[in-house]
């Protein structure tokens, strides 16, 4: 499983897996861009299957792992991508700060429901990111309630979020043979659009 699957690295990873012969199941927000972003797959005959998955929303999480529990098929990996970045203050359907909420809580919760369906050698990989150098997570002040509001230190307590949950999911796993790892996948240069005079 991989979420994210409607751009960047979501998109490059579920198709490398299914060039590899993976079954992918590709989680996204909006299943519309998530199938143009991946037709390339399926046009190629490879295995893929959107599902889908508002990190933003602990009920489409829930909803989501329900009917992948339903499904009964079991996972070797779940690869733990989307999230947002930096973005402006505001609050998920459940009222945490948007990034925690997306790149933490919902992965959180979704991992931890689809604990039945991973196999023994099963492998949990979140991508978090150089950036949770900006701040460590801070569980007295969450949203930001008391706390001046910074995008890229909201950000980087959810990126911390993601190593601290990898540790403790693979220490209380890895007697089952399931663990768990936190990549930083790498810089990405962000190109802006220069104006035309």
């Amino acid at each position: 499983m991989v979420t994210g699957v409607s751009a960047g690295l979501g998109g490059e990873t579920a198709r490398a897996l299914a060039a590899r012969g993976a079954t992918v199941i590709g989680a996204a927000r909006d299943l519309q861009k998530a199938a143009a972003a991946t037709r390339f797959i399926r046009e190629q005959g490879l295995a893929l299957e959107l599902v889908e998955l508002d990190l933003a929303s602990l009920a489409s999480v829930r909803r989501c792992a329900d009917k992948l529990l339903g499904e009964g098929k079991p996972f070797d990996l779940v690869i733990a991508n989307a999230g947002v970045m930096a973005c402006p203050l505001g609050h998920t359907e459940d009222g945490f700060e948007t990034q925690f909420g997306t790149n933490h809580l919902g992965h959180f919760l979704l991992i931890n429901r689809l604990l039945p369906l991973l196999r023994r050698g099963a492998r949990v990989v979140n991508l978090s990111s150089a950036g949770h150098r900006y701040a460590d997570v801070d569980l007295d002040d969450p949203n930001f309630a008391t706390t001046e509001y910074q995008p890229f230190v909201a950000y980087g307590r959810s990126k911390t979020a993601n190593i601290l949950f990898s540790v403790a999911f693979d220490r209380r796993h890895k007697s089952a043979a399931i663990r768990a790892v936190a990549v930083h996948p790498g810089g990405i240069a962000i190109h802006r659009p220069t104006r035309l005079r």
